[in-house]
């Protein structure tokens, strides 16, 4: 009884998380971009709200100067690559480039080109992104099953983002998703211990054993985690403040 009720739960959270990504909408927002020469150029920017992965590779920004001269005028974006760009920030979201290959998902058209402008979540000892995988380059059939297998496609990529850390020196970024953050936390108990009792309003770390306790925390931790991500990132921020300057 109490897995079915689990489920349905589960049922219910992943559709309203489905019906708050139907609803976003793409917009210009007050932002600016520090180009690869270092120049900080303010400006309005195109958030990609229904396809994130395009704030990853490209933003369009229209001159905030030209703006505000022309209120009633429509002015034309220009468009800033990922190689044009050291960072940016639009509305509430800052992004960097990061260099990251993914080996789960190579394609041709990606190939040669592994920086990315990620949106940054948390700095510090741990430094962490906002990473989406990249729609498939190519798909055969009529028109109507390609139009249906984009959308299935988006919407698994709007719903399986990944959360990438890198503590300190490591030489490579780790999907807090499908990491064990007490490992990152252990040289901070009192950080640990917060994480483990759920004090940051995350899940508590289960200390029941067996195939049936690993299996019902495995489906809590794959069904929760990227609608309660701000509980992962306050965990980090909250070690990253007691770890300052060491």
């Amino acid at each position: 009884m109490l897995q079915k009720t689990y489920l349905i739960c589960c049922l219910c959270l992943a559709l309203s998380f489905s019906s708050f990504l139907a609803k976003a909408q793409d917009s210009f927002q007050p932002g600016y971009a520090i180009l690869s020469n270092g120049t900080r150029a303010p400006g309005l920017i195109m958030f990609f709200a229904k396809t994130p992965w395009h704030n990853q590779r490209y933003i369009w920004m229209k001159d905030s100067a030209e703006v505000a001269a022309n209120p009633n005028k429509e002015i034309k974006a220009k468009k800033y690559n990922v190689d044009d760009l050291k960072s940016y920030k639009v509305g509430e979201h800052s992004y960097e480039k990061v260099h990251y290959l993914d080996l789960e998902k190579l394609q041709v058209k990606n190939l040669g080109t592994n920086d990315h402008m990620m949106e940054k979540l948390t700095s510090g000892k741990i430094t962490s992104y906002r990473y989406y995988s990249y729609p498939s380059d190519m798909f055969a059939g009529s028109k109507a099953s390609i139009d249906e297998e984009i959308r299935k496609e988006n919407n698994d990529l709007l719903n399986n983002w990944h959360f990438l850390a890198k503590k300190e020196n490591d030489e490579k970024y780790r999907d807090v998703f499908d990491y064990d953050l007490q490992k990152y936390f252990e040289d901070t108990p009192e950080v640990l211990q917060k994480y483990q009792a759920g004090g940051y309003g995350n899940e508590p770390v289960t200390q029941k054993k067996g195939l049936a306790a690993k299996m019902m925390a495995m489906a809590k931790k794959a069904t929760y985690s990227r609608m309660q991500y701000e509980t992962l990132v306050a965990a980090i921020d909250d070690y990253n403040a007691k770890n300052a300057g060491k």
